[in-house]
């Protein structure tokens, strides 16, 4: 007997959990500076690491907070602050050799005066999916057996992987009309193009940009610009390719009355599915009835495609009652946080919160703030039974005044998309327990799913003589038909 063998690599999901990061963190001003009130901040978490351990997945991140306030003599100014975590998520049965992905909301941030400083209260969702990867010796084939009958299958293993890396720069000139310095400035780069180029894969995208300017009248001023890009990486293109883009520096300069540089670094990824498909034994028998195959069945996680909508929402936010009214809406301070991502009945749903700061100047020239939560929910065709989704604001727009705002919001929804897949395969060859020789008819009536091959696996007859005593014998085999078997042994 001759018996080919394989080994698959596959990764199977091991399980999901979630936990909850809650800090209260000191926040000291810059040298020098005074606090009179916070009239926004922007804040975010960012994870750098996750890795496994017995029984648990051991997470280290950064949250950081971009306050813009008022010194004591009503003159605003911003900094950043940030504070590293480590956070230690439990899960039963987690080992060292398994990997995991952990993202990161961050549904609650405030930040309140206190005693000259600025207090910190956060709390960071944390999810993590726990990937293991198995080595799997599957049987493809045998030969040399008489009156052998096969049953094999097909095994697609579908992994995301990066197809190409590059980073890229941008040094730009914008206008800056009336700005005396950057107050802050934050750009989400979004890919817009993606095709073959002489040199690879070319990417094309523009850079989103919004800067608060500090005004020479001491007031604050919101531009904003889309600064193009466009990089060419060696790559080749793969299924269901795709492009990512993840601003890693940025930095705004007031270089002369009405004009700003903008000096931006990038990273920009290729994304594509790798897939590798082998043909596997299922199950056989002989006719001597001579060996057992020993069946296993496993689940693989195979990432199937990558989905993105621009949403366009147009919200109307309403100025608390003990405020007063809004005459001009200066700028908003706007963070996003998924609450839950649900596949059911072959659609996709992503469920958020929106919370937007508002900063308006009032009929008395004085800057005031509010904030108000949003929901948000975005419905997608299932493209698998799982997927990992972030939702980004692109942009966005101020209208309006008196007792209400309103809040044109351009909105990026992203998805992975994965499927779990099983497959049964046959990792090795027992030897048959001894039987009796027997000869001689009957007729068996099928069991529930019944095949020609499970009859003839039953009682060790090739397939061809299964039909030769039944000619009006088909696939699928009804439950109850019965079936006339002949044996002739010696």
């Amino acid at each position: 007997m001759e018996i080919r063998k394989t080994t698959l690599t596959a990764e199977t999901l091991f399980g999901r959990t979630t936990a909850q990061v809650q800090t209260e963190s000191a926040i000291p001003l810059p040298q020098g500076k005074t606090l009179e009130r916070v009239l926004s901040h922007e804040s975010e978490v960012t994870i750098r690491e996750a890795a496994c351990r017995d029984g648990a997945i051991t997470v280290t991140g950064t949250m950081t907070v971009r306050p813009l306030v008022e010194s004591a003599e009503r003159t605003p100014y911003a900094f950043e602050a940030s504070a590293d975590f480590t956070h230690t998520i439990r899960l039963d049965g987690v080992t060292p050799d398994m990997n995991a992905r952990v993202t990161a909301e961050l549904p609650a941030c405030t930040l309140r005066c206190e005693e000259g400083g600025l207090l910190m209260q956060a709390t960071a969702e944390l999810t993590a999916t726990v990937l293991e990867t198995k080595q799997i010796p599957c049987i493809t084939d045998i030969d040399g057996v008489k009156g052998l009958e096969r049953l094999t299958g097909t095994v697609t293993l579908q992994k995301r992987a990066l197809l190409g890396a590059k980073s890229t720069h941008i040094n730009e000139a914008i206008d800056a009309p009336q700005s005396v310095t950057v107050l802050r400035a934050s750009a989400v780069p979004q890919v817009t193009g993606l095709m073959r180029g002489t040199d690879g894969m070319r990417v094309e995208g523009e850079l989103r940009l919004s800067v608060l300017y500090l005004t020479q009248d001491g007031g604050i001023r919101r531009e904003t610009a889309r600064i193009p890009f466009s990089d060419a990486l060696a790559a080749e293109p793969g299924e269901n390719a795709a492009a990512t883009a993840t601003l890693k520096s940025l930095a705004v300069t007031v270089e002369e009355e009405g004009t700003a540089t903008v000096d931006a670094s990038l990273s920009i990824g290729i994304y594509g599915s790798v897939s590798d498909t082998q043909r596997v034994l299922c199950d056989a028998y002989d006719e001597a009835g001579s060996f057992l195959c020993r069946t296993e069945t496993a689940a693989v996680q195979n990432f199937e495609a990558t989905w993105c909508q621009t949403v366009q929402l147009n919200e109307t936010l309403t100025v608390p009652q003990h405020m007063k009214d809004a005459y001009l809406p200066l700028y908003a301070s706007l963070r996003t946080a998924i609450t839950r991502v649900s596949v059911e009945g072959g659609r996709g749903r992503i469920e958020g919160v929106l919370a937007a700061t508002v900063v308006y100047r009032d009929d008395d020239g004085m800057k005031q703030s509010f904030t108000q939560e949003l929901p948000l929910s975005f419905d997608t065709d299932a493209k698998g039974d799982a997927m990992l989704a972030r939702i980004r604001v692109l942009d966005y727009a101020l209208s309006g005044g008196g007792r209400t705002v309103g809040l044109l919001l351009t909105l990026s929804v992203e998805a992975e998309w994965y499927r779990t897949c099983a497959f049964s395969c046959v990792p090795e060859l027992l030897p048959a327990p001894d039987r009796e020789s027997d000869s001689g008819m009957l007729v068996w009536f099928a069991d529930p799913d019944e095949s020609l091959f499970s009859i003839g696996k039953r009682f060790s007859l090739p397939i061809a003589r299964v039909k030769a005593c039944n000619p009006n014998l088909s696939e699928p085999v009804a439950d109850g038909t019965p079936v006339l078997i002949f044996r002739n042994r010696a």
